[in-house]
Formats: C-alpha cells, structure tokens, sequence
C-alpha cells in the first residue's frame, strides 16, 4: 500500500498565483520611493528677484525610479512660480524682478506609488535682496 500524497490540482494553482503576487509584492517594494531629497542645483545662486533657481529631487532609495513623473508645488505662485522639466524631478523657480523680498515659499514635490502610498519632499526658501550691482568705472571730476 502506498502512501502518497495526491495534491489538488486547485491547490497547486493557488501556490502558483502566491508565489508570483510575492514576487509583484518584492519588485513593488524594491521600487517604491519612499521620499524625495530636494538640493539646489547652484548653490552659488541667489533665491533673489530676477534669478531663476533650480532644484533637483533625487528618490530615495537611490535607485528607485518613479513610472510617472512626479508633481510639483509652490506655495507662493506669484513670488516663485515653477516650470518643471518632463522627468518631473527638476524645477525651475523663475523669481521675477517684482518678487517681493523677506517672502518666504515651500516647493514640494509628490508622487505616488504602485502600492498607492505617497513619496514627498520639500525645501523652504526666503527672497532676500539681490546683490549691490558691481563697480564698473568712476567719474572723476576736478572741483578745484
């Protein structure tokens, strides 16, 4: 008499589906962005009216990478309204000469997942006043 064990075809298919929604389940969760790191491209660069800084969102983990491109906001659309390349992770804040010096604006930046959760970042900034414009030359004049 033999003792073998007859598994259900049903149960053989049903340890299939699990072993692949674990599989869907690991790649998800080894491309899922977690948050996002937002660094000024020149640090050099004045947040200053007239100046067009541009930031840059790197996803963490380092290298995940997002299927949609991410969106971003300013919280200040009048002093710093953004333009945003097609990848979604840089943008650009075109400060206008009218800006108003001393505000203060938060960009952030979203996306959200395969999984549905959602990855942000941000940065806040202050206008301050552009730079006293450089000497050029003197006039001299002879007063006596």
């Amino acid at each position: 008499m033999s003792h073998k064990k007859h598994r259900n075809p049903d149960r053989n298919k049903l340890d299939e589906i699990l072993r692949e929604e674990s599989e869907i389940l690991r790649i998800l969760e080894t491309r899922r962005i977690e948050r996002f790191v937002i660094t000024k491209e020149n640090p050099m660069l004045a947040i200053a009216p007239g100046n067009s800084p541009v930031f840059t969102a790197t996803p963490v983990p380092s290298t995940s990478v997002p299927s949609t491109p991410p969106t971003w906001e300013s919280s200040d659309t009048t002093n710093a309204p953004i333009t945003v390349d097609p990848t979604g992770l840089i943008a650009t804040v075109d400060i206008p000469a009218s800006a108003t010096v001393g505000a203060s604006f938060t960009l952030t930046i979203s996306y959200t997942n395969a999984d549905g959760t959602v990855a942000t970042g941000t940065t806040s900034q202050t206008i301050v006043a552009p730079p006293s414009p450089d000497i050029t030359s003197f006039t001299i004049e002879q007063t006596t």
